[in-house]
Order: structure tokens, then C-alpha cells, then sequence
């Protein structure tokens, strides 16, 4: 149970799907007969029943119940295949990254940028990095607010990146790096900024304990590292419970 819920959300989604649509295949072996409406109705309520038990958001679960009655409305629409084949493809350019690393496509609001910003300390030569930079706003922030510091942008998902690094390429002080942010050393930086999810942030503490310098600061954008205290934290305007935590290494 614990193990199925730490998975990413998309991959909830579809056990939930998959498992009511299990439930209607053993209804119809039994003989069970209803009409078309019926089961679309069932296999809505049992997946959101389902979500519900897997820990997916709000959100995700009004998705749920409608997708059976979406699919149903597309079956026959007059589509070209090409065009599911494209959706897909983009789907899996901007969150591919993120279903590998567990990683949602999070947004920060302008002014959770602008408190990030008097986080950082006031140093030339500042080095900052962004683990999981999504479309890059922060490192775009930042580096115009702080134009004698260098800051990175790590990003997984393919267009993702792109959109990020074309955003930045003004910017000689802003770099955004495809990659893994596994695979990003933090040894060079000064701050390291996430806004990740609750699954990596243990990893991602012990991968800050490990490589960066004492002195340097983690900051985390709403989500918490267990057994560890913040010494600072900051509430900021966005999502529910959006806050910046602060930890000195």
C-alpha cells in the first residue's frame, strides 16, 4: 500500500483505472448486463474510489472520473491517429523527466522568486542551482535581480528544457543544463533551490549532506526533509501550505 503510493501520480492514476476497469471485466464474466452509460458510470466511480485510496490529489481524481465518459465521447470522433501519437509524444517531452524522477511540473509564484531572492546571500561570485528548474522562471528571476552571480538550471524533460534554456539564453550569468538532477554535483554551488516533491526529499538530503560545503544553504519550496528542522521558513503566495524552507549545511 505504502509502496503504491509513493509512486508518481500519473502512474496511480492508471493502476486506479486499470484495476476498476479489472473489477467491470469480472462484473461482465459473471453476467452482469448493463448499459453502455452504466459502466462508464461504474468504471468513473470505482477509479475515483480507487484514487481516493491511492492518495491522489483532488485534482486527479475529478480527472479521473471523467476520463471514461472522454473516452467515450473521442472513440468514434472523427480523429486522425497521428494526432493521439502527437499529443503523446509532447506529453512525454514535457513530463517525461519528472515520471522517471517522481518529480512533478510545479510552478512558483512571482512572489515566492522575490523571497528566494533575499535568500541568497549578498556575495560576489554567488553560485546558485535549480534542481528540477521546470520552464526556468526562478534562474530568469535571479539572475536579472543578481547580475554579478552565476545561476544554473538542471531539467529532465526534454521541452521542458528547451523552453528554459531559450529563456534564459539572454542571460550570460543564467545556464540551463539537461540532465538528471541526480547527476548534478553540488559541490560548486552556494544555495541549492528545489521544488520538488515529498518522495526525493530524504534522497536529496543525504545527496546535500554529501556533496556540498559547509556554510552553503538548501532551500526547499514547500516540501519538508523528515527529522530534519529548518531554521528558517518562509510563507509564501501560490499553492496551499507554499513556503520556502531554509537549511545551513
Amino acid at each position: 500500500m505504502l509502496l503504491l503510493r509513493r509512486l508518481p501520480p500519473v502512474l496511480r492514476a492508471l493502476i486506479a483505472q486499470a484495476l476498476a476497469f479489472s473489477a467491470l471485466v469480472v462484473l461482465a464474466r459473471l453476467g452482469l448486463r448493463f448499459p453502455s452509460m452504466i459502466w462508464l458510470l461504474l468504471q468513473a466511480v470505482l477509479a475515483v474510489f480507487l484514487s481516493r485510496w491511492l492518495a491522489l490529489s483532488p485534482r486527479w481524481v475529478f480527472m479521473q472520473g471523467a476520463l471514461p465518459f472522454l473516452v467515450r465521447a473521442l472513440w468514434h470522433a472523427p480523429i486522425p491517429a497521428w494526432v493521439y501519437l502527437a499529443l503523446f509524444l509532447a506529453l512525454a517531452l514535457i513530463f517525461g523527466g519528472g515520471l522517471i524522477s517522481r518529480v512533478p511540473l510545479y510552478h512558483a509564484s512571482k512572489d515566492a522568486w522575490e523571497k528566494l531572492e533575499g535568500l541568497l546571500p549578498d556575495q560576489p561570485g554567488l553560485r546558485f542551482v535549480d534542481l528540477g528548474c521546470g520552464f526556468g522562471g526562478p534562474v530568469a528571476f535571479l539572475a536579472r535581480a543578481r547580475p554579478n552571480a552565476v545561476f544554473m538550471g538542471v531539467e529532465a524533460s526534454p521541452l521542458t528544457w528547451l523552453v528554459a534554456w531559450l529563456r534564459c539564453l539572454p542571460l550570460r550569468n543564467a545556464h540551463i543544463r539537461l540532465g538528471s538532477l541526480w547527476h548534478a554535483d553540488l559541490a560548486g554551488f552556494d544555495v541549492v533551490y528545489a521544488f520538488l516533491s515529498p518522495v526525493p526529499m530524504p534522497a536529496l538530503w543525504m545527496k546535500a549532506r554529501r556533496e556540498m560545503r559547509p556554510g552553503s544553504r538548501l532551500i526547499s519550496h514547500s516540501f519538508e526533509v523528515p527529522g530534519e528542522t529548518p531554521q528558517c521558513v518562509l510563507q509564501v503566495k501560490g499553492r496551499e501550505g507554499a513556503r520556502l524552507l531554509v537549511w545551513e549545511l
